[in-house]
């Protein structure tokens, strides 16, 4: 079954697929409902799903999952971002291909998982791998040194850059240098969200965010 918004695109697949004499296509759809209305005719062994239709892909594929252990789930979606993979992933996808595959490569793939396997996008595979690496905040939070732990509690309960700077004897400049370093390891945006990040943390681990050890740098400030 294919399940995408646009019509365009699955008379195209169902082309495509329609080639190979051992698949065939038993529905589509362009929403939500719709495609849980044709599963429960059709019972198809895979669907292909595009996680941007109406209702939302994702909870789409959760609810395909409660109807039918047996129905195989492939994500063909333009979303490449890690967290989509995982997200689809968790609600029982077993494959995950990006729209500019090449459509002899799509019966290869939909054979494969028909037969019990899975695939992902080469690409999208290697970046899960290193999204999943990724450290955790609270290990993020024992990577800092330690001025830009000081930096980041003094900057949690509130001080500005200049008085960051006042209170550890360094250049504002500075400050905003350990700040920097400080935000990409904790893999955030901004100061507010690497405060919200160190208290939780904190909090968990049983330290005040207000405990506070000031060692002053030498700064030659000319």
């Amino acid at each position: 079954m294919i399940v995408d918004a646009y019509s365009l695109f699955r008379v195209g697949v169902i082309y495509s697929l329609s080639l190979d004499e051992k698949i065939k296509v038993v529905g589509q759809a362009s929403s939500g409902d719709e495609a849980l209305q044709v599963m429960a005719l059709a019972c198809p062994d895979v669907v292909l799903l595009d996680t941007s239709i109406p209702w939302g892909g994702i909870e789409v594929n959760k609810a395909i999952k409660k109807m039918s252990d047996q129905a195989k789930v492939v994500i063909l979606t333009t979303a490449d971002a890690e967290t989509d993979v995982m997200r689809a992933v968790d609600a029982g996808a077993v494959g995950y291909i990006l729209k500019n595959i090449d459509a002899d490569q799509l019966v290869p793939i939909i054979k494969s998982v028909a037969a019990g396997g899975s695939f992902f996008a080469p690409g999208l595979t290697q970046r899960l791998i290193s999204y999943l690496k990724q450290p955790t905040p609270t290990e993020a939070l024992a990577s800092l040194t330690d001025q830009e732990e000081r930096t980041l509690r003094l900057v949690s309960n509130g001080l500005s850059n200049r008085e960051v700077a006042a209170k550890l004897g360094i250049l504002e400049k500075t400050v905003k240098y350990h700040m920097t370093h400080t935000m990409a390891k904790l893999g955030v945006r901004n100061r507010v969200e690497a405060t919200i990040i160190a208290r939780q943390c904190w909090a968990k681990l049983g330290q005040s965010h207000n405990t506070i050890h000031v060692e002053t740098e030498t700064v030659n400030q000319g």
